[in-house]
């Protein structure tokens, strides 16, 4: 059962504030398909049973629905809500999918820690049509949210300052947004998260715009290992449901409660011996595109190779003209570094969260 609200929690959607029922009773025949994702989750919770069904992402593989105890929702929130600072009466923003455990999980803190729930189009600029006078102590935007908002709506910037913390979920930062947010991003604090459905989103935080170099730090209750790939295993038996869960994330372990992320095992590309993480080259191609004002989506991949067991390769997203880019990279790159051929496609499969379905995109490339 969940607990009991210390104070009434308020939904302000369309300037107009309600409580929670009358916001359900409002609402309840919307044909917003996130509106009614927001009330199926309030109703849910409230509901006698113990437990919720979420499926995954589905971005490592196929989407999967598993059963999370209400428990866990609790145990998750109240570390967050710890960690950041969060108290009863702050006022958090929803503007990302509702469908998936990062969105709910936002519906989830304000229930349990009493927060007021303010909802913002689920758009790739959620604040260009989102005008509120109250300052908002919390955000969770993904990571293409905050890149839009900082190149779109610069203006908003002073009103996310004033908040506590901003967290970015649902995918990686990339380098150049990170360095964004240390130009732009000086009084709030701003993260990037670790997670995943099955830990209840996330069980980890690095600070972004810190002064000094930072690593993901455990939140309270969450303690890691690794096994003999370096493979992270996360110890939260109250957030996972499980005493130890085995990830396929590479990490550098530096203690119990901190990492650094090196990738994704499934990705590893082994050429002539050599692990090539895809994680890792991508920040270095990152950093050499955004020289040549390069901005098309990309990543790399590995592909069987007769003398070396696999290549590396390249593949971007949309118009580009590839003749210079081999030139540029083996001029700014380690030799096993540079791709050894580089492909193009009109748009990246994605899953349906919007992250890139890297295995989907491969197959296709490989069909044409």
């Amino acid at each position: 059962m969940p607990p009991a609200l210390s104070r009434h929690v308020s939904v302000i959607y369309n300037k107009n504030e309600y409580h929670l029922q009358d916001f359900i009773h409002h609402f309840n025949n919307s044909k917003d398909q996130h509106l009614q994702s927001i009330i199926a989750f309030i109703v849910d919770w409230n509901s006698s049973s113990d437990h919720i069904f979420q499926s995954t992402s589905g971005s490592t593989g196929k989407p999967k629905r598993i059963k999370i105890q209400k428990s866990q929702i609790k145990s998750s929130a109240l570390a967050t809500l710890e960690t950041l600072n969060l108290k009863e009466g702050d006022k958090a923003l929803l503007c990302i999918n509702p469908s998936f455990i990062g969105g709910k999980m936002m519906i989830a803190r304000a229930l349990i820690g009493g927060l007021d729930l303010h909802i913002a189009p689920i758009s790739g600029n959620p604040l260009i049509d989102f005008m509120d006078n109250s300052i908002i102590d919390f955000f969770s935007f993904v990571p293409y949210q905050m890149e839009r908002i900082i190149e779109e709506s610069p203006e908003s910037i002073k009103y996310l300052e004033r908040s506590k913390a901003i967290i970015l979920g649902g995918a990686p930062v990339p380098d150049n947004l990170a360095q964004k947010i240390k130009s732009h991003f000086y009084n709030t604090k701003v993260y990037s998260t670790y997670g995943m459905t099955e830990t209840v989103s996330h069980v980890a935080l690095k600070r972004i715009n810190s002064a000094k170099e930072e690593c993901f730090n455990a939140l309270k209750g969450v303690s890691f290992s690794v096994d003999n790939r370096n493979c992270l295993i996360v110890n939260a038996p109250k957030i996972s449901g499980q005493d130890s869960l085995l990830t396929n994330d590479v990490v550098e372990l530096i203690s119990l409660t901190q990492f650094n992320w090196l990738g994704r095992y499934d990705f590893v590309i082994n050429s002539g011996g050599i692990k090539i993480h895809p994680e890792i080259i991508e920040k270095e191609i990152a950093s050499i595109f955004s020289e040549f004002n390069i901005s098309n989506r990309f990543f790399v991949f590995g592909l069987p190779h007769e003398k070396f067991g696999e290549s590396l390769n390249l593949v971007l997203e949309g118009d580009v003209a590839t003749e210079n880019i081999p030139k540029i990279l083996k001029s700014k790159l380690e030799a096993f570094q540079a791709p050894k051929q580089i492909f193009t496609i009109d748009e990246f499969a994605e899953t349906e969260n919007g992250k890139i379905n890297r295995k989907r995109t491969i197959e296709t490339i490989l069909e044409q």
